[in-house]
């Protein structure tokens, strides 16, 4: 998604929140939320970088993001319901900018407002990964902005259960499923007991209780993790691998099928 000049001048009102019907953000407010979104930006002493005004800020990294992945994602949080009352006003006054440059903001399935038009689509990354699996893990779950849905069949390994346990702390909505046997019993993760959404489950088929052999893990409904590596304490020493697929068609797909598994044994 690549926006005009004119579209950003109009657009950055409504990052700053300086005339404009959204949240006023400071400096550091500013940098965090560029930041995510690809950015590595930092607030000193001295202020933004480049001594730039708030404005100036905004602009220039508008500028920067504008034409990339993340930029469709950025103009999509600024009408984000979780961080604005008044999500579709502003989604109608951001919409009335970009629609000079042929997009639309416009409610999906689940009400969230999402970017349409010039005939967009998600850009498709693929990156397969056969060495430190577990660091990947972890750096995708640190990432995490609102969800980590996570389907495995055993779950053992407690630092990547310290990373789950402190994004749910901030809010995060996490939900891991894991197989109901003895091994989940005998070593698993009380993850219970720390307040996360937590289920096991053993499908039924026509030959009774099944394996619940799935490894995988959806980020934000826009990222995929999956493959041979169970999340395990030992998983880290075996021949494993992992793909993660960022893609919103995929992790839709994947979300379905985690919450089939999860209204298992209902």
């Amino acid at each position: 998604m690549k926006v005009s000049e004119l579209t950003l001048n109009a657009i950055k009102p409504y990052i700053t929140g300086d005339g404009a019907s959204t949240p006023y953000m400071s400096g550091p407010e500013l940098i965090k939320f560029f930041n995510a979104f690809g950015l590595s930006d930092k607030y000193t002493r001295e202020g933004l970088p480049n001594a730039w005004s708030r404005n100036e800020y905004a602009y220039e990294r508008l500028k920067e993001i504008n034409g990339t992945p993340e930029f469709k994602s950025l103009i999509e949080a600024i009408s984000d319901s979780r961080k604005v009352s008044n999500p579709d006003d502003i989604a109608s006054e951001l919409s009335e900018i970009i629609k000079h440059d042929g997009y639309l903001l416009e409610k999906d399935d689940l009400g969230i407002f999402k970017v349409t038009g010039a005939e967009l689509k998600d850009p498709v990354q693929i990156a397969a990964h056969f060495q430190e699996i577990k660091k990947q893990i972890i750096d995708s779950i640190q990432s995490t902005e609102f969800t980590i849905w996570i389907a495995v069949a055993w779950f053992t390994d407690r630092d990547i259960g310290n990373e789950l346990r402190l994004k749910h702390k901030k809010g995060i909505n996490v939900r891991v499923i894991v197989n109901d046997d003895e091994t989940t019993d005998k070593y698993g993760l009380d993850f219970f007991s720390r307040g996360i959404d937590y289920k096991k489950v053993s499908p039924n088929s026509l030959w009774g209780k099944k394996l619940m052999h799935n490894k995988f893990c959806i980020i934000d409904l826009c990222k995929v993790i999956h493959g041979s590596y169970n999340w395990t304490s030992n998983a880290q020493y075996n021949n494993e691998s992992i793909t993660i697929t960022e893609s919103r068609d995929l992790a839709k797909e994947f979300s379905r099928q985690f919450i089939e598994l999860r209204g298992q044994n209902i």
